[in-house]
């Protein structure tokens, strides 16, 4: 996009140039006709030096290198042309001359490649309308941000409309009558308040207001404070503040080069048309241009330097296990046993509050050990209840042992009502009269065998030396398994992506030969089930190429690999790579804090959205779900596997984390969230050029903000 932007403004300074040293001699005031010639044949220089030096940054764009080419043929047909197209044309005699026809076509075909690579600019930014997703999410909201919006995108539609006829004219140039592209060159550069530079000028008081203090803050502005205060995850958009504000100042920037082409090329079919010289005019337009875009630039970069970067995915309208979620199972698990069966002796002489860490030695004369299966693991933190109660079992398919249990002293643990596979009374007994053989309500940490709570540690990376970059990341299960999984696209020049594909995960089955506990996955055990909430982001310069889990201590930990890379090029210094980790464990000065589930039920029951409710250098630990709520039977938090990636999967990414989605009641999810790219320190904001522009004497040239 940039070298579209200096080939035009090469071209529109060429023509003035050009057309000044073409101009017969008769047309100059005699007393500086030397002086004039001189400074014309030195423009005519520097146009040629600026090509060959937009021709070495531009190399790599071949669409770029055309316009260029376009834009030295059409001032080498002006001077052609010129002692023709300098004198009056004549229409009343209904004739076009032929150099007239000729130079008309001429230009028409190099608005025809212009329009092109503009074209491919904005199929580019077609991936995401952020005014329109915005107008979209503001429904009904009403205030000032949805009238300026609908302001906006108004306006640009307007300008659209008018390139698109533009592009019409063009396939039908042979078709046309003079006076229709005459009179539509002619709105592109009047004065009327709803044409072209009327239109633009309302674009840019959206963006800069003239009068900040009566009008407010800019658009930018005014989108920053919605989606940060109103909005602070925007998860459902699927962009990050930071991508939508930059997104928006892309899609202005397009319209003002459209803008600024079909200007420009209105002044060349005019002064063909014989007109008049335009000179002055194109240098102005050109000044105006710069001073707009240099401001448009300056409020983006303010913005963006304030605007989050994170993105993450929100609760979807409807949770479906191994779609949008997946759990952790047999971690910790509640568990009906008889005290008679959790000792050697098969004796009842203790109480349920001894049975601290046990296990499971036998059924006892087919009591209610016989209808449901035992706890083949450790049995931790019995407690005693009530001695007879109700319960449901869970269907033999299920993670769950039990639906909901219902106590003889009115206490009820999950949601009590129908049981598909009937109810069974269980009650303790007493022996010859002298002991309680209770019923204890225990946590079971199952076998591994039957439990799916391992934790794969191998790096997911991109293939960096073929210059791909990670564009998304997600949890995924195979088999007992989770795996961090992530896609992949090729990083090209400007922070562009072609996106790519998900990266195959490498499965493997944790009891197969040459896997190792502690090397290729973890096992999440009573002691050793935490988890580390961080949120990593990668030095300026940087991109992110991988993930992966460690552990510290007894911690499940999160790494990302950062590699540098040349934003002009695109080029990745893969062997640069490095891996980034918060390191920061028990034994420090300043702890990790302990995110803390209160009362947690089935986060899949929420009927509102999560947030986020974690901080950076946090943890939780995987736990069994609330008693009263869900008869402890399930593991939480559960794991979001929703992929996290921008719209369309195209956008550059510094970092990524992993964070608890949750509330007070709710045991939350565990989540990935990725960090933007910081795109503000690539988009320059250059001093607009002097108000009072001189064309004889000018000797700068008006460069366009990089973006």
């Amino acid at each position: 996009m940039l070298c579209l932007i200096i080939s035009i403004l090469i071209y529109g300074r060429a023509a003035s140039s050009l057309s000044q040293l073409a101009t017969p001699r008769r047309h100059r005031r005699a007393n500086s006709a030397p002086a004039s010639s001189a400074m014309a044949v030195r423009r005519l220089r520097t146009f040629l030096a600026l090509i060959a030096l937009a021709h070495t940054s531009c190399a790599l764009i071949d669409e770029v290198i055309d316009v260029l080419k376009i834009g030295k043929e059409v001032a080498e047909d002006i001077i052609n042309s010129w002692d023709v197209v300098g004198k009056r044309f004549n229409a009343t005699d209904g004739v076009d001359l032929p150099f007239v026809r000729r130079g008309e076509r001429q230009i028409l075909s190099r608005i025809a490649v212009v329009s092109r690579s503009i074209e491919k600019l904005e199929m580019r930014l077609r991936r995401t309308n952020a005014v329109s997703m915005l107008l979209t999410k503001k429904a009904g909201n009403g205030a000032r941000l949805e009238l300026r919006l609908h302001e906006m995108t108004d306006l640009l539609n307007r300008v659209a409309a008018a390139n698109r006829q533009m592009r019409e004219y063009v396939n039908l140039q042979r078709e046309l009558e003079r006076s229709t592209l005459e009179n539509f060159a002619e709105w592109c550069v009047s004065h009327d308040p709803g044409a072209l530079p009327g239109l633009l000028e309302r674009v840019h008081s959206l963006v800069d207001p003239p009068n900040k203090h009566l009008l407010g803050r800019n658009l930018f502005r005014l989108v920053l404070e919605d989606i940060q205060d109103q909005h602070p995850d925007l998860c459902d958009l699927q962009l990050s503040p930071h991508q939508l504000i930059y997104d928006m100042y892309n899609t202005i920037s397009l319209t003002e080069i459209k803008g600024y082409a079909m200007m420009q090329f209105s002044w060349m079919l005019l002064r063909v048309y014989g007109r008049g010289n335009f000179t002055q005019e194109a240098s102005l337009t050109r000044q105006r241009y710069g001073q707009r875009t240099n401001q448009t630039a300056a409020a983006a970069r303010a913005a963006l330097s304030q605007a989050k970067r994170d993105l993450y995915r929100c609760d979807p309208p409807q949770h479906i296990e191994g779609e949008t979620y997946d759990q952790v199972t047999r971690l910790l698990q509640g568990y009906i046993e008889n005290e008679v069966d959790m000792n050697a002796d098969g004796t009842c002489r203790e109480n349920c509050a001894f049975y601290t860490l046990a296990q499971n030695h036998g059924c006892f004369k087919d009591q209610f050990c016989s209808k449901q299966p035992a706890c083949k693991g450790r049995i931790i933190d019995c407690q005693f209840v009530d001695s007879d109660m109700w319960v449901c079992p869970a269907s033999a398919k299920s993670n769950r042992r039990y639906e909901w249990i219902e106590y003889e002293n009115g206490r009820t643990l999950g949601r009590v009502g129908s049981c598909m596979r009937g109810t069974t009374k269980v009650d303790s007994w007493w022996r010859m009269l002298l002991l309680h053989c209770s019923y204890c309500l225990c946590l079971c940490e199952d076998d591994v065998n039957t439990a799916e709570r391992f934790f794969s540690m191998k790096e997911a990376v991109a293939d960096v030396k073929n210059n791909k970059v990670i564009t998304g990341v997600r949890l995924v299960k195979h088999g007992k398994v989770f795996h961090l999984q992530i896609s992949e696209g090729t990083l090209s020049e400007r922070g562009s992506i072609t996106p790519g594909t998900w990266v195959p995960i490498k499965k493997f089955d944790p009891f197969e030969s040459g896997i190792k506990e502690g090397v290729d996955y973890h096992t999440l055990t009573y002691e050793r089930r935490a988890i580390d909430l961080d949120e990593l982001d990668s030095p300026a310069g940087h991109v992110l190429t991988g993930v992966r889990f460690s552990m510290i201590g007894s911690h499940l930990h999160f790494e990302i690999r950062s590699t540098p890379f040349n934003y002009a090029t695109g080029r990745l210094a893969y062997d640069k790579s490095q891996w980034i980790s918060n390191d920061n464990t028990d034994g420090t000065d300043t702890p990790r804090s302990r995110l803390e589930l209160h009362y947690p039920d089935i986060p899949s029951r929420s009927h509102v959205s999560l947030p986020v409710d974690s901080k950076h250098d946090q943890y939780v630990e995987f736990t069994h779900s609330d008693f009263d709520a869900d008869a402890a039977q399930s593991t939480v938090p559960f794991i979001d596997v929703q992929p996290v990636q921008t719209l369309k999967g195209g956008a550059l990414l510094s970092g990524a984390g992993v964070v608890h989605r949750g509330a007070d009641g709710n045991g939350g999810f565990i989540a990935l969230k990725v960090f933007t790219y910081d795109f503000s320190r690539h988009i320059q904001a250059e001093t607009p050029v002097n108000e009072y522009y001189d064309v004889d004497t000018d000797t700068t040239e008006l460069m366009p903000p990089l973006n």
